[in-house]
This record gives structure tokens, sequence and C-alpha cells, in this order.
């Protein structure tokens, strides 16, 4: 069952929900004027007792999630949307929390379905994240080859530099334009400017000490050198303007949040006292819609246990949607919660 977005209710559904391909298509001819969209697919059977996501069901949330963001009923058609055979996509994945926080294969695997359903090449997607040694612990292979889908990180993503044999060679893996960002300079990663036509961003429900909410505005501070520039006054405006960068506006056609397993304290970092099954998929390519669901949904899990909310600190939110990134204002966003039994 869908749910609309009201003043009362921007996560809360009374009843369970119908799969998608029951649902009339008019559905999507509801909304006169045109409002940013957002979808949630959530099913209670998604992972197991630990937050590992079962592949079969966390597929079919993913393609429904991309179908109901596009008003497609077909999974090709949807994913086809979004992307051409001609581009190469790169997903950027979270692998910061380590082997029980980060972006799950099983997601990462349902999006690859997609893509070659919509006729994209196998080797012409590429799935990274800052730092190769971070991508085994997380249920990934390294592939820098010709076949298949590429993964690797920053710090191959100029494999002639030789960052094995010389750990000085980094800066060769980073763009040579440089990109202003308030006060700081950034260089992008290679695979941003040089490599893909089309982004995916593939991040997850987190708190964060400095920034209260990281999703997926956040989630690019993997794709930069020297992030720890970016942190003072809780990463505002760093954050915006990071986000407004042609590297990353002009290329992100879809934000796929895995919802699977989330952590409503001690982020961002992994923090097992604080995990929780939130057993979502979001999909959405609007940052600041998408930031501010991750912010309400970590509050409400951080008011069940009694702690302060995490986005009174979030200011960051706040200025990227001044700043014409996206809305936080619930009016503004067609909101669809789909729920799964």
């Amino acid at each position: 069952m869908h749910h609309r977005i009201t003043r009362r209710r921007f996560l809360h559904t009374a009843s369970t929900g119908l799969a998608l391909a029951a649902i009339s298509p008019s559905i999507h001819a509801q909304t006169p004027n045109p409002k940013t969209r957002l979808v949630m697919v959530q099913n209670a059977q998604a992972t197991d007792d630990n937050g590992l996501g079962k592949p079969d069901t966390v597929a079919a949330m993913v393609h429904q999630a991309v179908c109901e963001l596009t008003g497609n009923t077909d999974k090709a058609a949807a994913w086809a949307s979004l992307f051409k055979p001609a581009d190469v996509v790169g997903m950027k994945i979270n692998l910061r929390g380590g082997a029980h926080l980060s972006t799950q294969p099983c997601v990462v695997n349902a999006i690859i379905d997609g893509l070659v359903a919509a006729g994209v090449a196998p080797n012409n997607i590429i799935v990274w994240d800052a730092w190769t040694k971070e991508l085994k612990p997380a249920g990934y292979t390294e592939n820098v080859s010709n076949e298949g889908v590429r993964y690797f990180c920053n710090d191959h993503a100029q494999p002639s530099a030789g960052f094995k044999e010389d750990r000085s060679k980094i800066r060769e893996a980073y763009s040579d334009e440089p990109v202003k960002v308030a006060d700081k300079t950034v260089y992008f990663t290679r695979i941003m400017t040089d490599m893909i036509t089309a982004l995916i961003n593939v991040p997850m429900v987190k708190d964060h000490v400095m920034a209260g909410v990281t999703c997926s505005m956040k989630n690019h501070y993997g794709s930069i050198l020297t992030p720890k520039d970016l942190h003072k006054n809780a990463c505002d405006p760093y954050l915006a303007e990071l986000n407004a960068a042609p590297a990353i506006r002009g290329k992100t056609r879809l934000i796929l949040v895995d919802g699977l397993r989330a952590l409503y304290n001690g982020g961002p970092r992994d923090n097992e006292q604080y995990h929780w099954n939130l057993n979502s998929i979001i999909a959405g390519t609007d940052p600041v819609a998408v930031d501010s669901l991750a912010g309400r949904l970590l509050d409400e899990k951080r008011d069940e246990k009694d702690m302060r909310p995490v986005m009174p600190k979030a200011h960051y939110i706040e200025t990227a949607a001044k700043m014409g990134l996206g809305t936080d204002k619930f009016e503004e966003i067609d909101f669809r919660q789909i729920r799964n039994s």
C-alpha cells in the first residue's frame, strides 16, 4: 500500500503494502504538480537476525523501489529510463563500517542486475569506495580486468601509478583539477572525473558524531582526497557545497540507500551495540530529501531509546536545500512508503 506524505505522517503507515504488480499505474497521475519523489520499500523479512540481507528478497525490494521511483512496472524499462547502454556507471558504496556495517553485496548485485537489464555491459560498471583494502572484509573481490564488473577504489583508480609499490603516488589517483568547497580545495577521484558517465550513490543510514546524519551527501567524502578538511562546523557548508560540484550533481542518476542494517548511535564507524534492522531500501534522486528521511528515521529510533535527536545537528541539510540541491519540505515531497510482508 502506498502512503502519501502528510503534515502528521512522514514515516508511519497503517497497513501492509501490496506488491507493485498489483498497483494500478494510475497512481502515478494523481499528483497534479511534479514533486520530488522519494520511495521507501520495507520488508520485515529482508534480513536475518544479524541484519544480513536475503538476496532474493532484497533484489525484489530494489527493483520495486526503482519501478516506483520511475513510474514503470517493468524492471528493465525502469532501469532503462535512468541508464543507457553507452553509460559507464559508477556505484559509490560505503565500506567505512567494515565487515558488519557496509553497503551489502546483495544490494549491489541487485543494482548490477538492473543495469544489465537496461543494456549496460558488466565491464562498464565500476563499484568503488575510498580504499581497496576495505573491499574484501565487506564481501567484495577486487577486479580491475577487462571482464566482468570492476571493483576497485580510489587508491587503485589509476593502476599505472603502482600504489602497491609506492604509496606516495596516491595523489595520481585524483583529478588534476581543483574544486573549491567553501574555504577548502578538494580533488575528486579519477573514477568520477575521468572514468564514469553516470553515478549511483549507494549509502547507508547512520548517525554521525559531527554532522548528525551520514547518508547520501556525506557518502561522497569517500570520493575526494583529504575529506578530513571538510569536517569543521558540523560539516556545514562543506557537505552542501561538495554535493553541488558538477562531478556529483551532474552525474548522479540515482540514490539507492541500503537501509537493511542501520546505526543509530556511535557512528559513522561501526558500533555493533547500536545496530538495528531497518529492513528498507530507499530510492530517490534528491539528496536533500533522502538525508532528511534518514535523519527522521534515526530520530525515531533514538526516541525509542530515550536519546537526543540528531537532526538539530544536521545543519548541512538546510544549507543544501537553500542552495537548491533539493528539498527538505514535506509538502514538496511525493513520499511513497511501501510495506511488504
